[in-house]
């Protein structure tokens, strides 16, 4: 069947993104809601129209010939790269994070378990990165930056509610070190972590994808510093099931990051542009003592 086409020409400039997405690993209700919800269309799709295509793309994926998708050989760091990595351990130190070690691999073998990149947001990166050096900050800051926030604070009664505009979605509201509820900003860096003979991208898709696009996916270019957590994931006990594609990241065929390039396999689409707040909510109430 054809694909309904991702174009959106009766939008105004910057009202979407670019992106492609891997449709055929998500699962059936994930994919559905990101086609209706999440992309913009030519003519909207209903549920039905995005099952169906979902089903096109994932057949293609569960067709895919078995892959080992084992973990990439790390390769030695140069004298900079030794010297990067340990500012990177240390600042990971002082604020309490451990277990760490950084390795350079080649990214196209990782397995991937975020399915859609925004291409203009990688983009982003890859702007602002003209050299190794840049790109090593980026991908494994040594610093914490401090945006400001615009936060709009409202009482009724004896409730109240805070929301804070965020200028990117990596923040949560937690515990500052130095006492105090507020944002906090995660520190965003490339995280892999094996997942049995394999090593899963945890975080960091679009930094990462925004450096292997400079490249061409061509190596030793394409290579990159990553920080290895020391945790381990299990594949799970399950029985075999002749009907399941194995398409998760334990599976025969998962998803690995040189997908995200494949043409066939990632599926270009328009996605909504979107902001971000943290919206918290404060409830005064009187409770009886039992």
């Amino acid at each position: 069947m054809d694909s309904p086409h991702p174009a959106t020409p009766d939008l105004p400039p910057g009202a979407t993104y670019s992106g492609v997405a891997l449709l055929g690993w998500m699962e059936q209700a994930q994919a559905i809601r990101f086609l209706t919800e999440d992309c913009i269309f030519e003519q909207p799709l209903t549920s039905a129209a995005a099952e169906s295509l979902w089903r096109e793309w994932r057949d293609r994926a569960a067709n895919l010939p078995p892959r080992e998708a084992v973990a990439p050989q790390p390769v030695p760091l140069t004298a900079e790269e030794n010297t990067h990595a340990a500012r990177f351990l240390q600042f990971l130190s002082g604020i309490g994070v451990s277990g760490v070690q950084v390795i350079k691999i080649d990214p196209m073998q990782l397995v991937v378990a975020q399915y859609h990149i925004v291409v203009d947001v990688a983009a982003r990166h890859a702007e602002s990165c003209g050299k190794n050096a840049d790109w090593m900050e980026r991908t494994l800051p040594t610093s914490a930056g401090n945006p400001q926030l615009n936060m709009n604070f409202v009482r009724r009664n004896m409730d109240t509610e805070v929301i804070i505009d965020l200028p990117h979605a990596e923040f949560i509201f937690g515990v500052h070190p130095h006492g105090g509820f507020g944002p906090k900003e995660l520190l965003g860096y490339v995280m892999i972590l094996r997942a049995g003979n394999r090593m899963l991208l945890g975080k960091g898709y679009h930094r990462l994808y925004g450096r292997i696009s400079g490249t061409g996916a061509s190596l030793p270019e394409s290579l990159s510093l990553v920080a290895l957590d020391s945790g381990t994931l299990t594949p799970p006990a399950r029985e075999t099931v002749s009907s399941d594609p194995g398409l998760d990241i334990f599976g025969p065929r998962p998803a690995v990051f040189s997908d995200f390039f494949t043409e066939g396999l990632a599926m270009p689409v328009h996605l909504r542009r979107k902001r971000y707040q943290l919206q918290i909510q404060a409830r005064w109430v009187a409770v009886n003592e039992s």
